[in-house]
């Protein structure tokens, strides 16, 4: 009795915090020598983890395995290509109780069901290793049942799905419906994170962008579910920051393209420093009406000036600075409508999209059936087809079928249309 009480003050100086636990749980540690207990943290130590009191008291059977096997174990990780089995080993220090045989075996399961890289899978999480390859099987089959088309990539992103009961997957779906999310399975397929965060913390995140000033938070966190992962007082500090450079609504902006808030600031201030270099004189207005300008690639906004100017436009900087979401488009679509309005008959179609450079917007086919409605009049000017592309399907198609001789005629109908669908409207 005398030992047993002077074995848990010992293992107590050590830093274990429950001896008694410890010794349930491996009842051979009452048996070890005090300073064979001390000389396997010193050599843990050694080997470069850094709380071995923390490992052994997850794996008390590391006590029992010696020195030279756990250094072997770690060679053999190595050597199947895991670059921190130190690391690894800390985070699941049960790995060590596995023969590397079956290590290596899981890692050829898994690569079986689909998986491109287990090591990295295992790496994240380690807890891997102890799960049987059927129960695997199992989980992804079930994933599948939910609505999840690709569970192997899903898994592949956040392999720690592997160990949440399906009941609470399927909780978690439910909840967010609740929430008026009209597709969790979207959601969670776009950022898998979300089955790790609480449904209380996610309808906190709700209010706290509400108070934010966010008009619908739920659309936004749909946009970019990746919000969800984000503390809302780094959010806060997003929307100053924004203020601080410049921009007069941030919360637009964030409304407008979510993805600003995973944007670090740091990038931002460069675009806008990039932008003024490319000759752009007020990047910050830019920005405000097409923030999808801070996820492009100065490279790739450089060579749109470049592929404009070589298509014939004498000043792309001003024509970006007139329409920006030109940075958005292709350069073959912006090739392709300008082949399209030369075909058309438009003499000059780089000069009308100097002038207009909204026409590059729209769709070809509405460019096209407006197009051959001002071919067809007798008098009729580049202004004619800016001013028509504008007005709704309806009423272009009802300019279509009217067949108008004139731009007279083109506003009479026009006139008509319109008020049709007012009539419609008020029911």
């Amino acid at each position: 009795m005398r030992h047993d009480l002077d074995k848990i003050a010992y293992l107590h100086e050590l830093g274990f915090a429950d001896p008694v636990k410890l010794i349930t749980s491996f009842p051979e540690t009452a048996g070890l020598a005090s300073d064979n207990v001390r000389r396997k943290i010193v050599d843990l130590r050694d080997l470069g983890f850094a709380d071995p009191v923390k490992m052994i008291t997850y794996f008390p059977q590391i006590l029992g395995l010696g020195i030279d096997n756990i250094r072997g174990r770690i060679a053999d990780l190595r050597g199947l290509g895991f670059s921190d089995p130190v690391k690894m080993v800390t985070l699941n220090p049960s790995i060590l109780g596995l023969g590397i045989d079956n290590i290596r075996g899981r890692i050829t399961d898994l690569r079986e069901l689909g998986f491109n890289d287990p090591v990295k899978m295992v790496t994240s999480s380690p807890a891997i290793l102890g799960y049987a390859i059927g129960s695997i099987r199992d989980r992804l089959a079930d994933l599948r049942e939910l609505g999840f088309a690709d569970s192997v990539k899903l898994v592949a992103s956040l392999p720690a799905i592997l160990g949440y009961a399906m009941g609470s997957i399927r909780g978690k779906i439910t909840n967010l419906r609740e929430l008026g999310f009209c597709d969790p399975v979207k959601m969670i397929t776009s950022f898998p994170t979300i089955l790790g965060l609480s449904i209380e913390n996610i309808r906190s995140r709700i209010d706290d962008l509400g108070e934010l000033g966010v008009a619908d938070p739920v659309k936004t966190i749909t946009s970019s579910p990746t919000i969800l992962g984000l503390a809302i007082d780094n959010i806060r500090g997003k929307i100053a920051s924004l203020r601080e450079l410049g921009f007069g609504d941030p919360v637009k902006m964030i409304t407008s393209l979510p993805a600003i808030l995973g944007y670090a600031m740091d990038n931002i201030r460069g675009r806008i420093t990039d932008l003024r270099e490319l000759g752009f004189v007020d990047p910050v207005r830019m920005i405000t009406y097409f923030p999808t300008i801070l996820g492009l690639g100065i490279d790739n906004i450089r060579g749109r000036i470049t592929d404009l100017r070589e298509l014939g436009f004498n000043d792309p900087v001003k024509m970006v600075t007139s329409s920006p979401t030109i940075l958005g488009l292709a350069i073959d679509n912006i090739r392709g409508r300008i082949a399209d309005l030369r075909e058309l008959g438009f003499n000059d179609p780089v000069k009308m999209v100097t002038l207009r450079p909204a026409i590059l917007g729209y769709a070809r086919e509405r460019v096209l059936i407006c197009g051959r409605i001002v071919m067809r009049l007798e008098e009729r000017t580049d202004n004619m087809l800016g001013r028509l592309i504008k007005e709704s399907r309806a009423v272009i198609d009802a300019v279509g079928v009217a067949q108008p001789r004139t731009w007279s005629d083109v506003r009479a109908v026009i006139v008509v249309a319109k008020r049709r669908a007012a009539k419609t409207a008020e029911g």
